[in-house]
């Protein structure tokens, strides 16, 4: 069976549908079309009785009306274990037909079920019993919130399967007045020159300067999407930001058909806006999108001597999702996007996760990478869910643990292994993390060009390394497939856990430069080209372990915030004081001061502090002072 697709046209609402429905075949074409039709590919079915989330009263005790994800009968993956035995059908094929193919199944099977489901879901829906109804193709369904009540009249929709319940998202209420976004200005692309700028730390430690200057790959051609809730735009990120070539900026239209008004750079689909930029605030929680953005492909500006992109030649766009997760990857995917970072983690989904875990299944067929950090979990949750959703799902989510500059584990940083037991999957304890990055002590750039050299701590910045690593990859070879590509990153990284694999570290801490030389060596190999220059090992191509600790041996420990109203303020402790003992005790790290503060078997130590050059004594209860504290190498941030 043949289809003529356009899935700009597919991404339209299912309101539009409803009201006037589509044309059975289109013949515009948008990114992804090839003006060829494709065959669609076999399909699966889901058998048995139609399930709902057995958690469904529960929800509703707390309100009436409850989202629902709706999966139809038909799907590209069916069964829990699809994913791996659907990869066998591609290992031929590149990235790139893999996902036109698999989209325009998608968008066909969409398309065939809503044909089917339309007068009956027209009818629930003026008769009040559903409404919000949001249909949506990456996996076969539809959202939309209902009663109790009106669950069976749902059931009994033509080729519904399954019926998943969402908890109401979760908004953010200090986002009521955004500030306008304005129009961004274009700047001229200039030819990457890895010696116009400093680069920090640790780009230095994954390698990644290594591959700009002996590989010549740049993170050129790639898009990075960047899931998030708030994005700033500096000067080093509108450099590269993408622009939608279909979309006008500002004229208030729907250009390009597919829905969504001025979806420029991205797409806010929580509100329904292309506003992006919620709130003028600089703390490191409202630059969080932002910062994400510029580890990824972060480039250099002119009048500033630093640059921190792992993937300094790539694009990224913004996307702030809420509840719409779907539309989010659709958009994403129609736009050709590469990777998809998530620096976000939910706990307690239950059934849901399987609705997520489907979403990103078959987006990964799509050509789409997940990537997400670990989670920050260890210190407040038990294995097997430090690690929640969305880096708990296997295969197609990568996700990085955190380890500190010096390679030591960040105490708060989540363990695997995970756990899938839902009524959809079934494969019990998994291998997690894939591999770690670093998450603590990182430096930030704020939107006036400014740094702080030691401001972001947080798994949410491991997730965006492996986003820019992955970005590499992909500019050295577009057709890279996700499970080939997995298996490159994770057998290249150097080991700084146990031996082997671990729950703490993954397989080692991400290696770009051994990465990319092996992408580049199976790439040569496949279009029948010498792939010496990339076989075998090379001095220098992994990170000397040993070389960088000894380098960092030298560190300070210091005030990292005093709560306002807390112990330590009232007794006179300032922000950036220096502590250099507790009871006459030296202090070299965090964990050092920990010991020492446990181990003194006294309600109250005495701290010394070096404020400048001045030394100040007080002394502060042992527990529950008001204080955080931070530590940081004295070795240059950025060379």
């Amino acid at each position: 069976m043949k289809a003529l697709f356009c899935p700009q046209l597919f991404h339209l609402s299912l309101l539009v549908l409803l009201l006037g429905g589509l044309p059975s075949s289109h013949l515009l074409c948008c990114k992804l079309c090839s003006q060829q039709p494709l065959r669609v590919l076999p399909l699966e079915v889901l058998g048995g009785e139609v399930w709902v989330s057995p958690n469904l009263e529960q929800l509703a005790k707390a309100t009436r009306r409850v989202t629902v994800k709706v999966w139809l009968r038909e799907q590209f993956l069916g069964s829990g274990d699809s994913y791996r035995k659907r990869t066998r059908e591609f290992s031929e094929s590149g990235r790139l037909l893999m996902r036109k193919r698999v989209v325009a199944t998608l968008q066909e099977i969409s398309r065939r079920s809503f044909d089917r489901l339309k007068g009956p879901l027209e009818q629930l829906v003026a008769d009040g019993k559903v409404s919000g109804v949001e249909k949506h193709w990456i996996v076969n369904g539809f959202s939309c919130t209902t009663t109790v009540e009106n669950i069976d009249a749902l059931k009994g929709l033509p080729g519904v399967k399954r019926i998943f319940v969402a908890r109401p998202p979760f908004v953010r209420s200090n986002f009521s007045d955004p500030p306008a976004m304005g129009q961004l200005r274009k700047f001229r692309p200039e030819k990457y020159d890895p010696a116009r700028y400093s680069h920090p730390w640790y780009i230095r430690s994954l390698l990644a300067d290594r591959v700009w200057k002996d590989l010549g790959v740049t993170g050129r051609g790639t898009l990075n999407v960047v899931h998030d809730f708030n994005f700033h735009f500096p000067e080093n990120l509108v450099a590269n930001v993408y622009r939608n070539p279909d979309e006008i900026a500002g004229n208030g239209r729907d250009d390009d058909g597919n829905g969504l008004v001025d979806d420029v750079h991205g797409f806010n689909f929580q509100r329904g806006t292309a506003q992006l930029f919620l709130s003028e605030k600089q703390t490191p929680q409202m630059l969080h999108g932002t910062s994400c953005a510029n580890i990824i492909c972060g480039t250099g500006t002119p009048n500033r001597s630093y640059e921190f992109g792992i993937a300094p030649e790539g694009r990224w766009a913004g996307v702030i999702a809420g509840a719409r997760l779907e539309a989010a990857v659709e958009w994403a995917i129609l736009q050709g996007a590469d990777t998809y970072s998530m620096s976000f983690s939910i706990p307690n989904l239950g059934e849901l996760r399987s609705h997520w875990r489907k979403v990103m299944e078959q987006g990964s067929f799509c050509g789409l990478f997940f990537v997400s950090g670990a989670g920050n979990f260890a210190q407040s949750a038990r294995v097997p869910v430090q690690m929640r959703t969305p880096e708990d799902i296997p295969e197609v989510v990568f996700a990085a643990a955190g380890v500190q500059r010096d390679l030591s584990r960040t105490p708060f940083s989540s363990r695997g292994p995970v756990e899938w037991k839902t009524e959809h999957y079934r494969d019990g304890r998994v291998q997690k993390p894939e591999v770690c990055a670093f998450n603590m002590g990182l430096p930030l750039l704020l939107p006036d060009g400014s740094l702080r050299p030691t401001a972001l701590n947080g798994n949410s910045f491991a997730g965006p390394m492996f986003c820019g690593a992955i970005a590499l990859m992909l500019s050295a070879d577009p057709d890279l497939l996700p499970w080939d590509l997995k298996e490159i990153i994770t057998s290249t990284a150097t080991d700084v856990g146990a031996p082997g694999f671990d729950d703490e570290t993954g397989h080692g801490l991400i290696n770009c430069y051994r990465a990319v030389r092996e992408v580049l060596r199976r790439k040569a190999v496949r279009e029948g080209k010498g792939s010496a220059r990339y076989a075998g090992r090379q001095e220098g191509d992994e990170l000397n372990v040993k070389k960088l600790q000894k380098s960092l041996e030298n560190r300070v420990v210091f005030v990292a915030s005093v709560q306002p109203q807390g112990k330590a303020a009232a007794a006179g402790v300032k922000l950036g004081d220096q502590v250099w003992s507790i009871d006459g005790k030296r202090v070299e790290s965090v964990s050092r001061l920990v010991q020492l503060v446990r181990g003194s078997g006294s309600e109250r130590v005495e701290f010394e502090f070096l404020r400048g050059e001045v030394k100040v004594l007080i002394e502060l209860p042992s527990q529950n002072s008001g204080i955080r504290f931070g530590q940081r190498f004295l070795a240059p941030v950025f060379e």
